[in-house]
């Protein structure tokens, strides 16, 4: 059977699976059995038969998360904001205009064979960091390309953009602090396994190729037509990519000749910008379409010079910072911001921006009198660029956090690491409990004014207020007063996942708190939740487990007051499993091996159904051995070991 018969989806979907229990099998914590894994493989073999993941050894890439040496430089682009020297450029050459696409830069490197070889960040543009083991999860950039015959000894590189879906965005929102660190985030993950899940929805747009002789030069493009009977232009090249197995791009690039002004090349702009896109672009890029004047241009130590950038300029102001302000997260890192001497920036008057962290305000040289400009792109938050003039006195940042405690640095931030008794870190953690419960109508400010009052310190003094308590706060009437206090109560009864992200639990996103109710059913279950158990499920390692289980315990006493006031609700997705519970394979962990009647998966499907695991391995903790016969395996011996009873196949199905 032919991969021509199955979509690549199916197949790097097959692929990322059997990577994925390799390593939970080299690393001890394998969750499906050896037979299980057999047939993932056979079924790769038959539908992709030199796949690349068929020939790995372990689970680790060669130079996994070692830097990487790029074969030619992998530039930035100049760059504009000048509609005139935009047009100047497109004046030289026929060009194609492409989105720049806002996500992090790769190049995928694949063998004489054409079998994927390693994957790498663009880095400092002569070496970037290894990312192979990640982008094997990428399910559009292929594992194996198609080689033509012709092309005997080429190696390829493709380089391009890989991005994070705006309409995919949404439901791992939580894992990250912005849209923008959201790829460089997953890519950067040590502990791959955790991020499984994101890097199976992002995707990967190509914008050039690179290709190698058997001495490793690089092929001009004026062997093009020699080697690849195609002719030396970029719209080409990137058919060529299509015909080795990467998506179809031409979404995102066209041709575009110079307009006949200045003037209709804004109105040109302005239409490209308005196309509707499932990503985000910082700019468009212009690119000579003639690959062999692109190649004679050359390049600088920084970009190379038939291609041009254009991006939108932010509206600029010069102010004075007045004051430096420190807040702090509920992780208890440090932000800071500078209030400024209110300007005007695209019809809004701002009196604020972001100074980000330490490092950013040390770097920046930036302290109380500083002269410095600020950009307001679109709608997005004041951001300083850079110091006019310094002012005399240099900013000190602080030494304690305003609960006393001493700050810690890491990195590029300040941290208060006191988990107990910072109530400024408390601050931000009433805040995100009220708005993971969506409770209408009090909004972040509301929740800040009743804090200042000293009328909460946790989050079961919510539902302790009245009505009267309110009316002592500045700007609350009778109406408003009632109307929160109702909006609070009628949040008591809650789900058991919005409760545990509720709670601003470390590593307890919404999504890792929704797979966690789903496996417990109950808020008492969660609370008897141990590390290993998380580890037997896909996407928690190690740490990630550590510190949830330790972020709950720290939690206890929150969660025992909150429980005088609120109820919490069993998750239905698992109450189906719960039902089973007066089922003798209940909570048991079983173990198949030798020969059966039945596929395995179907056993596996009746097990999860009444809330049993298969395991792949026999231990001490295993229950049952489902074997035919008297057998000298390592799991029947294993299981003799450790008194697991025995049993047949028929006694097994017996009891469904």
């Amino acid at each position: 059977m032919s991969t021509n018969t199955h979509s690549h989806k199916q197949i790097e979907v097959l692929a990322s699976q059997i990577l994925y229990h390799k390593k939970l099998y080299y690393s001890g914590r394998s969750i499906i059995s050896d037979a299980e894994f057999d047939a993932m493989e056979e079924n790769l073999k038959k539908i992709s038969p030199h796949h690349p993941v068929l020939s790995m050894v372990g689970y680790k890439f060669e130079n996994s998360g070692k830097k990487i040496p790029h074969q030619l430089p992998m530039l930035s682009l100049a760059k504009t904001y000048s509609i005139e020297d935009l047009f100047e450029f497109l004046c030289k050459n026929p060009c194609v205009i492409m989105d720049k696409i806002d996500g992090m830069a790769l190049a995928i490197e694949y063998d004489e064979q054409g079998r994927f070889l390693r994957a790498s960040t663009r880095g400092n543009g002569k070496f970037g960091e290894d990312v192979s083991e990640h982008v094997f999860h990428i399910q559009n950039i292929p594992k194996k390309i198609e080689m033509n015959p012709k092309w005997v000894g080429c190696t390829f590189e493709v380089r391009g953009e890989v991005y994070f879906p705006l309409s995919k965005f949404k439901m791992f929102e939580d894992r990250f602090d912005s849209f923008r660190n959201a790829v460089p985030g997953t890519l950067g993950r040590k502990e791959v396994e955790e991020a499984v899940d994101v890097l199976r929805v992002l995707q990967f747009c190509v914008y050039d190729i690179l290709v190698f002789d058997n001495k490793n030069q690089h092929i001009s493009a004026k062997e093009f037509p020699n080697i690849f009977h195609i002719e030396p232009d970029y719209f080409e090249k990137m058919k060529l990519t299509q015909k080795i197995g990467f998506s179809e791009n031409t979404e995102h690039i066209a041709p575009f000749s110079a307009p006949q002004s200045a003037a209709d090349l804004s109105q040109d702009l302005e239409k490209w910008y308005e196309k509707s896109r499932d990503y985000q672009i910082d700019g468009i890029v212009f690119r000579f379409r003639d690959e062999i004047i692109w190649e004679n241009l050359g390049t600088t130590a920084h970009h190379p010079r038939g291609s041009l950038a254009f991006k939108q300029a932010g509206e600029t102001a010069q102010t004075e910072i007045l004051a430096i302000e420190e807040n702090i997260g509920r992780s208890g890192k440090i932000s800071f911001r500078a209030k400024l001497k209110t300007v005007e920036l695209s019809g809004a008057k701002i009196s604020y921006a972001t100074l980000h962290n330490a490092e950013f305000i040390e770097q920046g040289n930036y302290s109380v009198g500083a002269k410095v400009e600020i950009i307001r792109s679109g709608e997005v938050i004041p951001a300083i660029v850079k110091l006019i003039a310094p002012s005399g006195t240099p900013f000190v940042l602080p030494k304690v956090c305003k609960c006393g405690f001493p700050l810690k640095r890491q990195g590029p931030d300040l941290m208060c690491l006191e988990k107990r008794s910072c109530n400024f870190k408390d601050q931000e953690s009433l805040v995100y409990f009220v708005s993971s419960l969506d409770i209408m109508g009090v909004s972040d400010k509301i929740v800040l004014k009743i804090r200042e009052a000293g009328l909460v310190q946790e989050p079961a003094d919510f539902y302790k207020l009245t009505v009267e308590d309110l009316l002592q706060i500045e700007g609350f009437a009778q109406k408003s007063s009632e109307n929160v206090i109702a909006a609070i109560q009628n949040s008591k009864k809650i789900p058991l996942a919005q409760f545990l992200t509720s709670l601003g639990l470390k590593r307890g996103g919404a999504v890792k708190c929704q797979e966690v109710a789903k496996k417990c059913v109950t808020l008492e279950n969660v609370l008897n939740l141990k590390m290993e158990s998380l580890l037997e499920e896909k996407g928690w390692a190690k740490k990630s487990a550590e510190d949830f289980v330790e972020s709950l315990k720290d939690k206890e006493k929150l969660i025992q007051n909150l429980l005088k006031y609120v109820e919490v609700l069993d998750d239905e997705s698992g109450i189906q499993v719960l039902s089973q519970s007066d089922h003798p394979y209940f909570g048991k962990h079983i173990c198949i091996t030798g020969s059966l009647s039945r596929p395995r998966d179907e056993y596996k499907k009746m097990l999860d159904k009444v809330g049993a695991k298969l395991v792949s391995a026999v231990s001490a903790k295993t229950d049952f051995l489902v074997c035919n016969e008297t057998s000298s395996s390592s799991k029947y011996k294993d299981a003799v070991k450790h008194n697991v009873t025995i049993i047949t196949e028929n006694e097994f199905a017996s009891k469904f």
